[in-house]
């Protein structure tokens, strides 16, 4: 049994997801309203603009002892419902919601409840919305690991989102589905797909055949949404492209569509944040967007990587890699923090020659991100959130098709 074989057994062991108390009864998971149906089009007469995030669901305290399995996605949640509420009436605010898996700890009638009692205030459907709080937003759902877990067949996610999914006929659930925006004028693919591979079984082969007739048409872009990423610094390294699915899926779309189509590739994985360009800035921009509820991991600032069944060394954006540094000087600044966790980001003192790296328990990568379609252009924005609990827009990546990406960091958080 593999290492996260065996913890999705423990996992499911701790919270009694095979009891009858965790049982998954689809009629009791409330609904929520999908932004769009596998091959629709949604026009847009200005820039498309909407809020990721991931690992959304709360913390397992029996395994998750880093942070002290705080859960933090109430205080992300917040922030959204913010920023929309200071955008309404006027362009600039999200206009939907991606959730880029494990939304719940395990499929059950109690997780998923738990699941919309959190995100009533901003995703349409389920539970009413509080009173006063801002008009709430259209989700486009993928499947992380924790949606299979005790549900193999997603009737979990069938039950959150009615229609999710391609057809595939058979009453099955198919977690993978695609969709275009016209973002002023520039037609974008949203494709949405599931990397795990183990869990589809021969629903994997399908998947891939469908990708191969998903990218027919006109378009200009293509951003893909999948749990687990190709490319990951956070957490465990032997987790990287996990099971070879997030890689294969990456490899079959550009071979379908050509390098130069394939923009963007959003994931949650490990439970930080992070921005790579493993192929500098005219390739695909690949984003960790895990930071958004479950208890923080470390976060290297660069290392190897085992992807696609070769050694590519990564890192961190430098100017995304500025934006923590200089948030964690400013932190420490104010802040009694042992000097080691310096010294550790910094690869310096004891952990000279050593990879760098954000000590969860004292400078956690917590928060969400903003993207932005206007044209043939894009850009994403990292709202990260401090220790205290203030937010702060940190980094920004912009993509034009003369530059490619090109990141800069944010003036972030305030000196006190």
């Amino acid at each position: 049994m593999s290492a996260f074989a065996s913890r999705a057994a423990l996992v499911l062991a701790l919270l009694g997801a095979s009891g009858s108390a965790w049982a998954l009864d689809p009629d009791k998971v409330s609904n929520h309203v999908l932004l769009a149906d596998d091959g629709a089009r949604v026009g847009n007469d200005g820039p498309v603009i909407f809020a990721v995030l991931g690992n959304a669901r709360r913390a397992i305290p029996a395994i998750e002892r880093v942070s002290g399995g705080v859960y933090h996605g109430d205080a992300v949640l917040q922030d959204i419902v913010s920023n929309i509420a200071s955008q309404v009436g006027q362009p600039g605010g999200p206009g939907f919601m991606v959730l880029t898996g494990d939304m719940v700890r395990a499929s059950s009638a109690k997780e998923w409840s738990w699941f919309d009692q959190r995100f009533a205030p901003v995703l349409l459907g389920g539970s009413p919305a509080p009173a006063g709080d801002p008009p709430r937003m259209r989700g486009v759902p993928v499947a992380g690991d924790r949606e299979a877990a005790g549900d193999s067949r997603y009737e979990g996610m069938e039950g959150a989102w009615p229609g999710i999914g391609a057809d595939i006929g058979h009453n099955r659930v198919a977690t993978w589905y695609a969709f275009d925006f016209n973002a002023n004028g520039t037609r974008w693919r949203i494709m949405v797909l599931d990397s795990a591979k183990a869990t589809l079984g021969s629903r994997w082969t399908e998947q891939l055949a469908w990708i191969q007739r998903s990218v027919g048409g006109d378009f200009d872009g293509v951003l893909v949404f999948m749990h687990d990423p190709v490319f990951d610094l956070a957490g465990a390294t032997s987790d990287m492209n996990r099971g070879g699915g997030p890689a294969e899926l990456i490899e079959t779309l550009e071979d379908a569509v050509g390098l130069q189509k394939l923009r963007g590739v959003f994931s949650a994985g490990h439970h930080s944040n992070q921005v790579m360009l493993p192929d500098g800035p005219f390739g695909a921009i690949h984003v960790g967007a895990g930071g958004a509820g479950a208890p923080a991991e470390l976060l290297r600032r660069w290392g190897g990587a085992d992807a696609a069944e070769r050694a590519i060394d990564v890192q961190l954006d430098p100017m995304f890699d500025l934006a923590l540094i200089d948030g964690l000087d400013r932190w420490v600044a104010d802040h009694e923090v042992p000097d080691t966790v310096i010294d550790q980001a910094k690869a310096r003192g004891s952990y000279e020659g050593f990879t760098g790296g954000f000590d969860p328990k004292h400078y956690p990568i917590h928060g969400w991100w903003t993207v932005s379609l206007n044209g043939p252009t894009a850009s994403l924005i990292f709202h990260q959130r401090r220790m205290d609990g203030v937010f702060a827009d940190v980094y920004k990546a912009s993509f034009d098709p003369g530059n490619g990406w090109r990141g800069a960091k944010l003036p972030g958080f305030k000196d006190k």
